[in-house]
């Protein structure tokens, strides 16, 4: 992988290929090339621009005091922050900045998806089609009131619980 190329008309396949691309950064051990890294940002940079009025349009139509609303503008308010930082000196300063970047682009993706009722399987990243076999997973987490557990495939559940 090489780049990012997120279009917004097309949210569900790009957030899939976006979460990819992102989840596959973070991931990276060794310090990629300059342009690779640069690649990437660009495509994140593009996505973030597309995702971000999207998800503040989504959150300004819920209630003032809605928790879902209110952190996923959180979230867009620290993205612009990540977005908005110089670049950091050395090619090591450099790949934690984007990598940065790149958490903001899953955690608009994930608000994005809450907020339009969109389901992502918490262990593969890809969408749970209707009607699809799921299930609920909180990942041992206590959940706030009113909230509602994460879902996962059947199949993946199946497969976690093998490992």
């Amino acid at each position: 992988m090489n780049g990012v190329d997120a279009k917004p008309e097309g949210v569900a396949l790009a957030s899939v290929t976006v979460r990819a691309a992102a989840g596959w950064f973070l991931d990276q051990k060794a310090l990629p090339r300059h342009g690779t890294m640069r690649a990437f940002e660009d495509g994140f940079r593009r996505t973030l621009e597309g995702l971000i009025p999207r998800v503040e349009d989504l959150a300004g139509a819920m209630a003032a005091d809605e928790v879902p609303a209110r952190v996923a503008l959180a979230a867009l308010a620290e993205a612009r922050r990540r977005l908005a930082e110089p670049e950091a000196p050395g090619l090591r300063g450099e790949f934690e900045r984007v990598k940065k970047i790149a958490e903001s682009v899953l955690a608009a993706c994930d608000h994005h998806d809450a907020l339009t009722g969109l389901r992502t399987c918490l262990l593969c990243d890809k969408p749970i089609q209707p009607g699809e076999d799921w299930e609920p997973f909180q990942g041992g987490r206590v959940l706030a009131e009113g909230s509602r557990p994460g879902r996962v495939h059947l199949l993946c559940a199946a497969r976690d619980r093998q490992v």
